[in-house]
């Protein structure tokens, strides 16, 4: 009988659940930027556009890393990678 290929976990790619913190890390630092930036303290309006924009980082770049997580899970001409895309 012949051996059957096993599936292989690729090790070159980390969990979506890092790529989730990587945006999370990513929101927090824009949410402090644009409130020293836009003196959010002092007014309300730029406090909320403060939100928002960390708000939209942490979905901008969490997309991203998930969609770079995918596209290099699915990825068969580089059989032998061993580093991760983003560590």
């Amino acid at each position: 009988m012949a051996p059957s290929k096993s599936e292989k976990k690729s090790s070159s790619t980390v969990s979506y659940k890092d790529a989730l913190k990587v945006g999370l890390v990513c929101g927090v630092v824009v949410l402090v930027l644009a409130i020293i930036v836009t003196r959010a303290w002092q007014d309300g309006t730029a406090f909320g556009f403060a939100f928002i924009y960390a708000g939209a980082a942490f979905v901008l770049v969490s997309a991203m890393a998930c969609i770079l997580n995918w596209v290099m899970r699915n990825d068969t001409q580089n059989e032998d990678q061993t580093y991760p895309i983003l560590k």
